[in-house]
Order: C-alpha cells, then structure tokens, then sequence
C-alpha cells in the first residue's frame, strides 16, 4: 500500500498536468520555432512563389498563436476531464484528442486573420474557415503530438531518477538497520571485548561471543542472537556456530570435513547441514 502510495504522489508531482515553469515554456517554444522553420522550408500550401523570410513569418506568426491556443486548451482539457467524469473515462490520449480538436476549431477561426495580413485571399473570411480547420487540425495535430511526446519523455526521465532517489533511500535504510543491528549486539559486550564480530558459539545456555579483542559469554540464546544479526554479513555453519564473513581467513579439509579458519587462528567446524551454502558463499563450489 506505501508503495503504490509513493507511485500516486509521483504521479501527481510529475504528470501531464503539472503547472508550467519558464523551462517548460522555452522548451515548447524551441518545438514550435523548429517546426516553423520546418514548413517554411517546405512552403506548403501553395506558397512556392514567397521567399524562405517571408513564408518564415508567417509560419512563426500561425504557429505561435496556435500555440497559445493550444497550450492551454489541452492543459484545461485535461484538468477538466480530471474533475467532470467517472474515474473509467479519465484517459490522457482522449482528453488531448479532445482538446486538440477543440483547439483546431478555435484555430481555424483565428487563422483567416493572419493569412488575410500575409497573402490576398480569393474567397470570403467564412469561405476560407473551413480549410483552416483542416489545415489547423494537421499542423496542430503534428505540434501536439511532438510536445506530448517531449513531455512524456521528460516524465519517464524523471520517474525513473524519483524511483531511482527511493531505491538509494531504502538502501540506505537497510545499510542504517543492519549497522544498528549489529551495534546494539555488540554493545552487549564489555567495553574492552567491543570490537569487529568473528564468530558465536552456543554454550549450554549462554552465547560465547569472540571479537578480535577477546570473548566474552552472554545469557541469551543463539537462536535469539541469529535474529539480531539476520542482515549481519555472515551465516551459521553448525548447529552451534555463526561466522562472520568476513573474519573467515582460510579452509581446510579434514576428510568429508571442512573446516573454516579465522583471522585470530581459531577453527569452526562446518556441518554437513550446511556445507553447501558456506561453499556458495566462499566460492567453492
């Protein structure tokens, strides 16, 4: 439950509509100016016969006012389609074909102004809206989807680094857990035994624990100690006898018999119970 929790605030912090900032606003700019320059390159529309800095402004001119119909048509589109229907219908694909087309309607109203200030039209403002629907519709619908496809890039971009902040942190967590794990069993030590853990070993109902300073015996069951130490790098290699990893210095074999030989000289026997996972965990397979 946390965890879809954490997904939704994601969601929500970072989704599609999340309120503009400067960069956002430079960032749709450049796709607008790009695809400007685009189309004047290409002079559709019959505009063969004007020069490149003449069919430039007038595309900068269209592509900048649809962009400021655009832009918030499908930021509102989308809030409100947030607020006025069920949950099953709140799809981001419908509500910004919605809000394009609605755009592109409002577009192809404004369009015959600014085609009327660049060329001469040969039909009537009314005559003309109608194309500039169809023509806004394309234009439109290629600028969106280029600026929805930009957004969304940047959303997955910034899940993955959010994701990637959670996972650090829960490492981070666990690395602070096992640490204070492994201090407050140390703890339970005298001062002068306090150092880095080698090994235990069960003692009828006490707990010998050796560290490179000594041993020392504690009233407290093995079994009890293995819980504590769960996430503490080392593992049981008998029915009495824990190891740390690393204060393992060396093996040998006596016979069918292994046996584990400690930075402080001392020998642990390692029973057939656990034979394989001690190999796996020294690399001896």
């Amino acid at each position: 439950m946390a965890n879809r929790e954490n997904e939704k605030n994601i969601q929500s912090n970072h989704g599609l509509t999340k309120s503009w900032t400067i960069r956002d606003f430079f960032s749709d700019c450049v796709v607008v100016f790009v695809f400007a320059m685009f189309l004047a390159y290409l002079k559709p529309f019959g505009m063969d016969g004007v020069s490149f800095v003449y069919a430039l402004g007038f595309w900068l001119t269209m592509c900048f006012c649809g962009y400021a119909l655009y832009a918030p048509a499908i930021k509102v589109g989308d809030r409100l389609f947030d607020v006025y229907l069920p949950t099953w219908a709140r799809h981001k694909l419908i509500a910004l074909i919605v809000s394009t087309f609605l755009a592109s309607l409002a577009m192809g109203l404004v369009a015959p102004f600014i085609i009327s200030a660049f060329f001469s039209m040969s039909s009537g403002y009314w005559g003309s809206v109608v194309s500039s629907i169809i023509a806004s519709m394309f234009i439109g619908g290629i600028i969106t989807a280029a600026s929805a496809v930009k957004t969304y890039v940047k959303l997955q971009r910034q899940l993955i680094i959010d994701q990637q902040v959670k996972i650090d942190t829960e490492q981070a967590q666990v690395g602070e857990l096992k640490e204070r794990n492994s201090i407050e069993f140390i703890n339970k030590l005298p001062l002068e035994k306090r150092g880095s853990l080698l090994c235990l070993q069960m003692d009828d109902h006490y707990l010998k624990v050796i560290t490179d300073k000594g041993e020392h015996l504690l009233l407290m069951r093995f079994k009890d100690a293995l819980l504590q130490l769960h996430e503490f790098p080392g593992f049981q290699t008998h029915r009495s006898w824990w190891v740390a990893k690393e204060a393992v210095d060396s093996t040998k074999k006596e016979g069918r018999k292994l046996v584990l030989i400690l930075s402080n000289g001392l020998e642990v026997p390692v029973s057939q119970t656990f034979m394989r996972n001690i190999k796996v965990q020294l690399n001896l397979l």
